[in-house]
């Protein structure tokens, strides 16, 4: 029987970009609160970035602004891991989680793995503050993509499970669900990512929507091909495979947001 996966795409891709924006401003809000909480003047949070005047703060208080945006994201990513592993039903919210979950985690160890690159950025401005070794910076960075390859490994499983156990063991249906899944809206969610990172800053602010998605790679081959010992699949894959009103409206609400940021919320 040939099953056509068109809306199993749209709503992988419509999902991969209401998690990465979502995720992507609740960084951002990390750092807001951070700056409000230690007293930073002329604070404002926009799309993908925050500004004050932290002129004559404490080295501390600089790094605890810094450090806010990825420690959310570290919390984010745990938690909806946390969320994935006790969900019993696999469907569309069960698959928002595991985006969450991986962006997160790429919201986290994904700055890591650029620290040695980027000085601008979270992770890189606080080791070159804290006047760490090149070396120590490369080694952290190393630590990054090794925990990043480990837990999108561990994840890439709940993208299996998607599918129905018919679907995940005939190996022609499986990678046909899977390129649907996972490959086309990586592509095309790429792409909105980063168009909704428009208007930037500084290049720094693209390196993420532009880069980070490829960290679902690390997994791609293990989600076409290995056998997983898998008790739970897919019972609503005819429901998820159907056009989702809700979640088209929901892609709406978070662009609205998205656009209405980059005017910005300022705290004097």
């Amino acid at each position: 029987m040939k099953t056509i996966y068109k809306y199993v795409f749209i709503n992988s891709t419509l999902l991969f970009v209401i998690a990465s924006i979502l995720e992507m401003t609740l960084h951002e809000f990390g750092h807001f609160f951070a700056s409000f909480l230690v007293h930073a003047q002329n604070i404002s949070i926009h799309h993908n970035y925050t500004s004050n005047t932290d002129t004559g703060l404490p080295l501390l208080k600089t790094l605890f602004i810094k450090g806010a945006g990825p420690f959310i994201s570290l919390v984010i990513g745990v938690l909806f891991h946390l969320i994935c592993s006790m969900q019993t039903k696999r469907n569309t919210l069960f698959l928002f989680n595991v985006y969450m979950a991986l962006f997160g985690y790429i919201g986290f160890f994904g700055y890591l793995l650029i620290a040695p690159m980027f000085q601008g950025g979270d992770t890189g401005y606080i080791c070159y503050a804290l006047g760490f070794p090149i070396w120590v910076t490369v080694a952290l960075s190393l630590v990054g993509i090794i925990t990043l390859y480990f837990l999108t490994n561990r994840l890439i499983k709940y993208f299996v499970e998607m599918g129905s156990k018919e679907i995940i063991n005939d190996a022609g249906n499986r990678r046909k669900f899977i390129h649907s899944l996972i490959l086309y809206p990586l592509f095309i969610g790429l792409i909105l990512t980063t168009l909704l990172n428009l208007p930037i800053p500084v290049f720094i602010s693209l390196i993420a929507p532009i880069c980070s998605p490829f960290t679902f790679m690390f997994g791609f081959d293990n989600a076409l091909h290995k056998k997983y010992s898998i008790k739970t699949t897919n019972h609503e894959f005819e429901q998820f495979n159907k056009l989702n009103a809700g979640l088209i409206i929901l892609f709406a609400i978070i662009i609205v947001i998205n656009r209405l940021l980059v005017y910005g919320i300022y705290v004097n």
